[in-house]
């Protein structure tokens, strides 16, 4: 099973909504999806809800037999979510032995499904170590507006440190996504030439522009393609176009 982490250590990048849209382009293609919400704001839990089944994300830091998340039914979307809830601040205070935990939990839940996506909080911490040695594959949005090349660094800094200290070669490093791109904005331009001169090779091919029908789609519970607007309608083309590039890449 293949298991993405979408991930940076910041918030306001469009982590949650990239990775609601991943979940929902899968499970439209028939994939069995399994989505893990570890950001205790429980955003993507609110917006999943209808999928939730009986396991918490909380549950895989804790020894011992976890049950495992319900089922799809065959006449639903083929997505099943272990909401967030605020006992994952406590794990934060857990020993590192909750690493080890996690990835072997997580491995016995999400027996039977094809795709697991994970949901990050916007700190590094015990959650999103345990999310990154659990990972395949990681996609890093990033926002042009605040971009600095030490940001960038650290980001693939961390993805490299779990490579080598928990022997993790087969991690594989998706790209930088550019998120809530604003192509009107001389200054995003600017940082997006400078980012793809500095770490071109990191760097998704695509990007994510800054539009209204994805906070609508968010709130509506929908992906953003179907929403009617014409507005929605094009972003729901531009994300489709970055998420069969990461479903091309995870099918190879």
């Amino acid at each position: 099973m293949n298991v993405l982490v979408v991930n940076n250590q910041k918030g306001g990048v469009g982590k949650t909504t990239i990775a609601v849209h991943v979940a929902w382009h899968f499970a439209e293609r028939g994939r069995r999806v399994l989505f893990l919400d570890l950001d205790a704001q429980s955003n993507a839990s609110a917006t999943l809800a209808s999928m939730a089944g009986t396991t918490s994300a909380a549950r895989l830091f804790e020894a011992g037999q976890v049950p495992s998340p319900r089922p799809c039914a065959p006449d639903e979307m083929a997505m099943t979510l272990m909401p967030a809830e605020p006992a994952l601040l406590d794990v934060e205070r857990a020993d590192s032995k909750s690493v080890g935990v996690f990835r072997e939990n997580l491995a016995a839940a999400a027996s039977g499904f094809d795709l697991c996506v994970i949901d990050t909080p916007p700190s590094m911490g015990l959650r999103n170590l345990a999310a990154l040695v659990a990972a395949t594959h990681v996609l890093s949005p990033i926002y042009l507006e605040d971009y600095s090349l030490q940001g960038v660094k650290s980001l693939l800094q961390t993805v490299i440190g779990v490579q080598q200290r928990y022997h993790r070669p087969d991690l594989q490093f998706l790209g930088l996504l550019p998120s809530k791109f604003n192509s009107k904005s001389p200054r995003q331009r600017a940082h997006l030439e400078q980012l793809l001169r500095e770490a071109g090779k990191y760097v998704f091919p695509g990007h994510i522009t800054d539009r209204d029908g994805y906070a609508e789609a968010v709130a509506e519970k929908v992906p953003v393609w179907r929403l009617k607007k014409r507005s929605a309608q094009e972003a729901g083309r531009e994300i489709r176009g970055v998420l069969d590039r990461v479903q091309n890449v995870l099918s190879g």
